[in-house]
Protein backbone atom coordinates (compact mmCIF):
# COMPACT_ATOMS: atom_id res chain seq x y z
CA UNK A 1 0.00 0.00 0.00
CA UNK A 2 2.88 2.36 0.84
CA UNK A 3 4.55 1.63 -2.53
CA UNK A 4 1.34 2.44 -4.35
CA UNK A 5 1.03 5.66 -2.34
CA UNK A 6 4.60 6.72 -3.26
CA UNK A 7 3.98 6.01 -6.93
CA UNK A 8 0.79 8.06 -6.88
CA UNK A 9 2.73 11.04 -5.46
CA UNK A 10 5.26 11.02 -8.30
CA UNK A 11 4.74 13.73 -10.93
CA UNK A 12 3.76 12.58 -14.42
CA UNK A 13 6.68 12.51 -16.86
CA UNK A 14 5.16 15.23 -19.05
CA UNK A 15 5.12 17.62 -16.10
CA UNK A 16 8.80 16.99 -15.47
CA UNK A 17 9.63 17.64 -19.12
CA UNK A 18 7.54 20.80 -19.14
CA UNK A 19 9.18 22.09 -15.95
CA UNK A 20 12.65 21.34 -17.34
CA UNK A 21 11.88 23.21 -20.56
CA UNK A 22 10.59 26.20 -18.59
CA UNK A 23 13.78 26.30 -16.53
CA UNK A 24 15.94 26.04 -19.68
CA UNK A 25 14.07 28.85 -21.45
CA UNK A 26 14.24 31.09 -18.37
CA UNK A 27 17.98 30.46 -18.07
CA UNK A 28 18.49 31.25 -21.77
CA UNK A 29 16.38 34.39 -21.44
CA UNK A 30 18.41 35.61 -18.47
CA UNK A 31 21.66 34.87 -20.32
CA UNK A 32 20.54 36.72 -23.46
CA UNK A 33 19.31 39.69 -21.42
CA UNK A 34 22.63 39.86 -19.57
CA UNK A 35 24.59 39.65 -22.83
CA UNK A 36 22.51 42.36 -24.51
CA UNK A 37 22.81 44.55 -21.41
CA UNK A 38 26.59 44.23 -21.63
CA UNK A 39 26.56 45.15 -25.33
CA UNK A 40 24.44 48.23 -24.60
CA UNK A 41 26.60 49.27 -21.65
CA UNK A 42 29.73 49.13 -23.83
CA UNK A 43 28.18 50.96 -26.79
CA UNK A 44 29.90 54.22 -27.83
CA UNK A 45 28.39 57.55 -26.84
CA UNK A 46 26.55 59.59 -29.47
CA UNK A 47 29.06 62.28 -30.37
CA UNK A 48 27.19 64.88 -32.41
CA UNK A 49 30.43 66.06 -34.03
CA UNK A 50 30.71 62.68 -35.78
CA UNK A 51 27.26 62.97 -37.31
CA UNK A 52 28.47 65.70 -39.66
CA UNK A 53 30.95 64.83 -42.41
CA UNK A 54 33.81 66.86 -43.87
CA UNK A 55 33.03 68.91 -46.95
CA UNK A 56 35.28 69.47 -49.93
CA UNK A 57 36.75 72.95 -50.50
CA UNK A 58 35.34 74.73 -53.54
CA UNK A 59 37.35 77.38 -55.39
CA UNK A 60 35.51 79.95 -57.55
CA UNK A 61 36.83 82.50 -60.03
CA UNK A 62 36.04 86.22 -59.97
CA UNK A 63 32.80 85.56 -61.89
CA UNK A 64 31.53 83.03 -59.39
CA UNK A 65 32.28 80.02 -61.60
CA UNK A 66 33.53 76.86 -59.88
CA UNK A 67 37.09 76.11 -61.01
CA UNK A 68 38.19 73.47 -58.45
CA UNK A 69 36.67 71.05 -55.94
CA UNK A 70 39.39 70.08 -53.48
CA UNK A 71 39.55 67.47 -50.75
CA UNK A 72 39.57 63.71 -50.28
CA UNK A 73 35.78 63.51 -50.12
CA UNK A 74 33.74 65.31 -52.76
CA UNK A 75 30.66 66.39 -50.85
CA UNK A 76 28.18 69.27 -51.05
CA UNK A 77 26.06 69.66 -47.91
CA UNK A 78 22.31 70.04 -48.26
CA UNK A 79 19.49 70.68 -45.81
CA UNK A 80 16.12 68.97 -45.60
CA UNK A 81 14.38 71.86 -47.36
CA UNK A 82 16.65 71.25 -50.37
CA UNK A 83 15.13 67.79 -50.86
CA UNK A 84 12.25 67.43 -53.33
CA UNK A 85 9.35 65.15 -52.40
CA UNK A 86 10.14 62.83 -55.31
CA UNK A 87 13.60 62.13 -53.85
CA UNK A 88 12.34 61.68 -50.28
CA UNK A 89 9.72 59.22 -51.51
CA UNK A 90 12.23 57.30 -53.64
CA UNK A 91 14.76 56.98 -50.82
CA UNK A 92 12.29 55.95 -48.11
CA UNK A 93 10.52 53.48 -50.44
CA UNK A 94 13.87 51.87 -51.23
CA UNK A 95 15.63 51.95 -47.87
CA UNK A 96 13.03 52.29 -45.12
CA UNK A 97 9.34 52.39 -46.05
CA UNK A 98 8.18 53.08 -42.48
CA UNK A 99 10.92 55.63 -41.70
CA UNK A 100 8.52 58.36 -40.61
CA UNK A 101 6.55 55.94 -38.40
CA UNK A 102 9.03 53.81 -36.41
CA UNK A 103 11.09 54.96 -33.37
CA UNK A 104 14.47 54.17 -34.95
CA UNK A 105 14.12 50.42 -35.42
CA UNK A 106 11.48 48.59 -37.45
CA UNK A 107 10.14 45.61 -35.47
CA UNK A 108 8.37 44.15 -38.53
CA UNK A 109 11.59 44.19 -40.55
CA UNK A 110 13.55 42.73 -37.65
CA UNK A 111 11.10 39.82 -37.43
CA UNK A 112 11.49 39.10 -41.14
CA UNK A 113 15.27 39.37 -40.89
CA UNK A 114 15.40 36.92 -37.96
CA UNK A 115 13.52 34.32 -40.01
CA UNK A 116 15.80 34.95 -43.00
CA UNK A 117 18.94 34.63 -40.86
CA UNK A 118 17.72 31.39 -39.29
CA UNK A 119 17.18 29.95 -42.76
CA UNK A 120 20.30 31.27 -44.48
CA UNK A 121 22.77 32.04 -41.68
CA UNK A 122 23.47 35.14 -39.56
CA UNK A 123 24.09 38.26 -41.64
CA UNK A 124 22.29 36.97 -44.72
CA UNK A 125 19.45 39.47 -44.32
CA UNK A 126 19.51 42.88 -42.67
CA UNK A 127 16.82 45.05 -41.17
CA UNK A 128 18.67 48.34 -40.80
CA UNK A 129 16.55 51.46 -40.91
CA UNK A 130 17.84 54.78 -42.23
CA UNK A 131 18.48 55.80 -38.60
CA UNK A 132 20.53 52.65 -38.00
CA UNK A 133 22.57 53.31 -41.14
CA UNK A 134 23.41 56.78 -39.85
CA UNK A 135 24.57 55.21 -36.58
CA UNK A 136 26.65 52.54 -38.33
CA UNK A 137 28.40 55.02 -40.62
CA UNK A 138 29.04 57.49 -37.79
CA UNK A 139 30.06 55.33 -34.82
CA UNK A 140 30.35 51.63 -35.73
CA UNK A 141 31.63 49.37 -38.51
CA UNK A 142 29.70 47.42 -41.18
CA UNK A 143 30.78 44.05 -39.72
CA UNK A 144 27.95 41.52 -39.40
CA UNK A 145 28.33 40.87 -35.68
CA UNK A 146 25.56 40.44 -33.12
CA UNK A 147 27.22 42.88 -30.71
CA UNK A 148 27.34 45.63 -33.33
CA UNK A 149 23.73 45.06 -34.41
CA UNK A 150 22.50 45.33 -30.80
CA UNK A 151 24.53 48.51 -30.26
CA UNK A 152 23.33 49.90 -33.60
CA UNK A 153 19.67 49.38 -32.66
CA UNK A 154 20.14 50.83 -29.16
CA UNK A 155 21.93 53.93 -30.45
CA UNK A 156 19.29 54.38 -33.19
CA UNK A 157 16.61 54.62 -30.50
CA UNK A 158 18.71 57.23 -28.67
CA UNK A 159 19.36 59.23 -31.85
CA UNK A 160 15.64 59.48 -32.56
CA UNK A 161 15.13 61.00 -29.12
CA UNK A 162 17.63 63.77 -29.85
CA UNK A 163 16.90 64.57 -33.49
CA UNK A 164 13.84 64.86 -35.71
CA UNK A 165 13.13 62.57 -38.65
CA UNK A 166 13.94 65.40 -41.03
CA UNK A 167 17.34 65.98 -39.40
CA UNK A 168 18.17 62.25 -39.53
CA UNK A 169 17.22 61.93 -43.20
CA UNK A 170 19.35 64.99 -43.91
CA UNK A 171 22.31 63.34 -42.12
CA UNK A 172 21.82 60.15 -44.11
CA UNK A 173 21.67 61.83 -47.52
CA UNK A 174 24.74 63.93 -46.75
CA UNK A 175 26.70 60.94 -45.49
CA UNK A 176 26.32 57.98 -47.86
CA UNK A 177 28.58 57.14 -50.80
CA UNK A 178 27.12 57.10 -54.31
CA UNK A 179 30.15 55.99 -56.30
CA UNK A 180 32.38 57.92 -58.75
CA UNK A 181 33.89 59.81 -55.82
CA UNK A 182 30.55 61.39 -54.88
CA UNK A 183 29.62 61.54 -51.20
CA UNK A 184 26.13 62.77 -50.39
CA UNK A 185 23.11 63.06 -52.64
CA UNK A 186 23.86 66.64 -53.76
CA UNK A 187 27.28 65.70 -55.15
CA UNK A 188 25.81 62.56 -56.70
CA UNK A 189 23.10 64.55 -58.51
CA UNK A 190 25.79 66.88 -59.87
CA UNK A 191 28.14 64.02 -60.83
CA UNK A 192 25.61 61.84 -62.64
CA UNK A 193 23.06 64.36 -63.94
CA UNK A 194 24.83 67.74 -63.87
CA UNK A 195 22.19 69.17 -61.53
CA UNK A 196 23.00 71.35 -58.53
CA UNK A 197 19.35 72.01 -57.64
CA UNK A 198 17.81 68.78 -56.35
CA UNK A 199 14.32 70.10 -57.12
CA UNK A 200 15.18 69.68 -60.80
CA UNK A 201 15.53 65.89 -60.43
CA UNK A 202 13.10 63.79 -62.42
CA UNK A 203 11.45 60.64 -61.08
CA UNK A 204 13.86 58.28 -62.95
CA UNK A 205 16.86 60.28 -61.68
CA UNK A 206 15.57 60.19 -58.09
CA UNK A 207 15.02 56.42 -58.43
CA UNK A 208 18.59 55.91 -59.68
CA UNK A 209 20.00 57.93 -56.76
CA UNK A 210 17.88 55.93 -54.32
CA UNK A 211 19.20 52.65 -55.71
CA UNK A 212 22.88 53.54 -56.07
CA UNK A 213 24.12 53.22 -52.43
CA UNK A 214 23.44 49.48 -52.30
CA UNK A 215 26.14 48.79 -54.93
CA UNK A 216 27.56 52.10 -56.22
CA UNK A 217 29.95 50.61 -58.77
CA UNK A 218 27.54 48.01 -60.14
CA UNK A 219 24.61 50.44 -60.46
CA UNK A 220 26.63 53.28 -61.99
CA UNK A 221 24.31 54.52 -64.80
CA UNK A 222 27.26 55.67 -66.90
CA UNK A 223 28.88 52.20 -66.86
CA UNK A 224 26.06 49.69 -66.42
CA UNK A 225 22.84 51.30 -67.69
CA UNK A 226 21.00 47.97 -68.07
CA UNK A 227 21.80 46.92 -64.50
CA UNK A 228 20.82 50.39 -63.29
CA UNK A 229 17.50 50.11 -65.11
CA UNK A 230 16.80 46.73 -63.47
CA UNK A 231 17.61 48.15 -60.07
Amino acid sequence: ARRKQKKSKKKPIWKKIFLSLVIIFVAIGIGVAALFSYYIATAPEIDTSQLADPLSSKVYDMNGELIADLGEFKRTKIEYDDLPTVLIDAVTATEDARFFEHPGIDIRRIGGAIIGNLRNGFGSEGASTITQQVIEKSFLTPDKKLKLKVQEQWLALQLEKEFSKEEILEMYLNKIYYGSGAYGVAKAAETYFGKTDLHELTLPEAAILAGLPQRPSAYDPTKNPDLTKQR
